[in-house]
């Protein structure tokens, strides 16, 4: 399945006219918003029919050659507004929230990094059985892919204290602030890193720590001295910001339609469950809190539950897919 060149200009374009828009939005001069205080409410999509859909149904997706661990943007259409439609796929992994614009429904397929390379199947489902209902589907391949292997060794003073009670309140913290998103985007944005430093540990890395069993890094680690400011990579809203026993202070942050960041063994945090972050705003600072033996951040980035390669998120394919809500102004 080749994707076409044509969509990527015409969501860059998108973009660009989005920024321009948000410019004028927060200035004053731009067209009437409503304004809200201290929370994002939905509003009419700006541009609910500006992209000339497709005469034939078609279901496409970038990139092409994915491997375990990365996310699949999917385009499919024409659908209707009553069909809405779902994404299915057959490979380890999930689907984020979907929504529409101009005609065409956008998601972002999530491939477990333990999926095994092969020919897989998306497919996008119609909600009814009325004529013209959607019912589209392709072909997709997974690539191989090689993780390393790691062995170190942490001491038994960094766990002193933990009961598997207070683990799996915190795992189930996680989860639910993982599963609260809106949903639409919230960036207009291309993502940035949320530290300058070196990466310490890869995603996917296979860790065996203590002799214990194999597991699988669901992030990247990067190092950095102590203190050093964190920054959001992109607008979203803060669903997490506490205490973890393993995390140490964390931060999470919901950029809409199931895509979260998640930030790990803070040294001080600079912001509340709740808050609405600007992208490149401070989250906080780099610390070795939790189960850690030096200072470093643990960037994770998740559709839904599933950790998916954080670096993917710096080559702007997310940048394809058109916001469906605007800017508004925040008191």
């Amino acid at each position: 399945m080749v994707y076409r060149a044509g969509h990527q200009a015409f969501f860059i374009l998108v973009a660009i006219f989005l920024v321009t828009s948000s410019l004028f939005l927060l200035s004053g001069t731009g067209p009437a918003t409503e304004e809200v205080t201290g929370e994002l409410q939905k509003i009419t999509p700006l541009f609910p029919s500006f992209a000339e859909t497709p005469a034939d149904q078609e279901l496409i997706f970038y990139p092409e050659s994915p491997a375990p661990g990365d996310f699949v943007i999917v385009e499919a259409g024409p659908v209707s507004e009553e069909d809405n439609g779902e994404l299915t796929i057959d490979f380890p992994g999930t689907v984020s929230d979907h929504y529409l614009l101009g005609g065409l429904l956008y998601a972002v397929a999530a491939i477990s990094y333990d999926t095994e390379p092969g020919r897989y199947r998306l497919e996008v489902l119609a909600d009814g059985d009325e004529p013209g209902s959607t019912d589209l589907s392709a072909d997709i391949t997974i690539a191989g892919k090689d993780f390393r292997t790691s062995r170190f060794s942490m001491p038994a003073s960094r766990t002193e204290g933990w009961t598997a009670e207070r683990l799996a309140e915190d795992r189930e913290k996680v989860r639910i602030a993982r599963e609260t998103t809106e949903p639409h985007p919230l960036w207009i944005e291309r993502f940035i890193k949320p530290l300058e430093g070196r990466v310490s540990s890869e995603y996917g890395a296979i860790r065996i720590i203590n002799q214990n069993p194999p597991r699988r890094h669901s992030g990247i680690d990067i190092a950095a001295d102590e203190g050093e400011p964190i920054v959001a990579p992109n607008r979203g809203i803060v669903r997490l910001a506490e205490f973890l026993l393993s995390g140490g202070y964390t931060v999470i942050i919901d950029h809409g339609i199931g895509l979260s960041s998640t930030y790990m063994h803070l040294h001080t945090l600079a912001v509340d469950e709740g808050d609405l972050v600007g992208r490149g705003e401070e989250i906080g600072t780099v610390g070795m809190t939790g189960y850690a033996t030096g200072p470093h951040l643990h960037w994770e980035v998740n559709i839904g539950q599933v950790p998916v390669n954080p670096e993917q998120l710096l080559e702007n394919e997310l940048l394809w897919i058109p916001p469906a809500y605007v800017e508004q102004k925040i008191k």
